[in-house]
């Protein structure tokens, strides 16, 4: 059966990771809790990003700075759009927060009804981009329309960002504007989604943000050595991007292959994954009976959206996924 993890096929990171275990494991604190800034994974990750250290929030994995985050009791109202990673609309449903959805299959359409959405400055507005539904990434054109519409905060999750064109992403813009907060994780860039590991960028003053991470991060030990060797290795570095380039070539083989599809369409995009949507159940539900049997295979039906992702991997992966959809009747 075709692997859809990378990483079982080439095991280069486990080998990395055994070679350096003794590096990571001695039982003492990563940091001096008189000052958290002094943090090496804080400085690692400082450097890296080229951004001051000042403006950088470490938690564990962006599933925690996101749950922190929308419960923030700073916020009048936070707004999302659907299909959307399901992280948000729990945080909101299970701490009854006063919240607005917006329905959008593309980015463009998000734009437009964002008009419909009145706001002031004490708002939250979450984002993915590349987007958890499509893959597909706003523009810094469109994100500035969006900040002219939208009067509060931006919080942009761009965990999906290595897989994407601009690698960059928006940190310059968070840099220049307050009202932006991007998030970052490097679950889906380093392959690491089992260290927990991720970070904020903002210069947005939340008075004890920080603290509120558990001082200076609630990130373990293990991990953060783990993490901040893996950032100083420019040799391993560079097999990641190896295999983010690898695995970008498969995305879009899958793309191409299945653009001109009548029974789906195949949303373009710029993440690890490609999106399937469907307008007729029965070819949803027939596809997935299809791909059901290989391992990366997920569907979803959001407010009656039907969609089907596939998280991308090697060559083999993705020439099975073809062959399967050619059943499709």
């Amino acid at each position: 059966m075709a692997s859809a993890s990378i990483w079982k096929d080439n095991k280069i990171l486990r080998k990395w990771i055994k070679k350096y275990q003794e590096d990571f494991v001695d039982g003492n604190f990563n940091y001096d809790m008189t000052n958290i800034m002094s943090d090496p994974l804080l400085d690692a990750i400082s450097n890296k990003i080229n951004v001051d250290k000042d403006y950088i929030y470490l938690g564990a994995g962006s599933s925690q700075l996101i749950t922190i985050l929308i419960n923030l009791r700073i916020w009048n109202k936070v707004i999302i759009p659907l299909p959307e990673f399901g992280l948000y609309t729990r945080g909101i449903e299970l701490n009854d927060l006063n919240a607005e959805t917006i329905y959008c299959i593309n980015c463009d359409e998000f734009i437009q009804k964002l008009d419909l959405v009145p706001s002031d400055k004490k708002d939250l507005l979450c984002l993915s981009s590349p987007r958890w539904f499509s893959g597909e990434k706003f523009t810094k054109d469109q994100i500035e329309i969006i900040l002219k519409k939208f009067k509060g905060t931006i919080l942009i999750d761009e965990a999906y960002i290595a897989f994407s064109e601009n690698k960059n992403g928006l940190i310059d813009l968070a840099m220049k504007n307050s009202r932006v907060m991007i998030l970052r994780s490097l679950s889906k860039t380093y392959f690491a989604s089992g260290f927990r590991i991720g970070y904020l960028v903002t210069k947005k003053k939340i008075n004890g943000l920080r603290n509120t991470f558990i001082a200076p991060h609630s990130i373990s030990t293990y991990s953060a050595r783990f993490a901040t060797k893996l950032l100083s290795d420019e040799k391993l570095l560079k097999v990641f991007e190896n295999s983010i380039e690898y695995m970008k070539k498969n995305r879009d083989l899958l793309y191409d292959e299945l653009k001109n599809r009548e029974d789906f369409e195949i949303l373009k995009s710029e993440a690890n994954f490609v999106t399937l949507l469907f307008k007729n159940k029965q070819k949803f539900l027939d596809c997935y009976e299809l791909l059901k049997i290989l391992p990366g295979i997920q569907k979803f039906d959001i407010n009656n959206t039907k969609f089907i992702k596939i998280w991308i991997s090697n060559e083999r992966y993705s020439k099975t996924v073809i062959e399967r959809l050619k059943k499709l009747q």
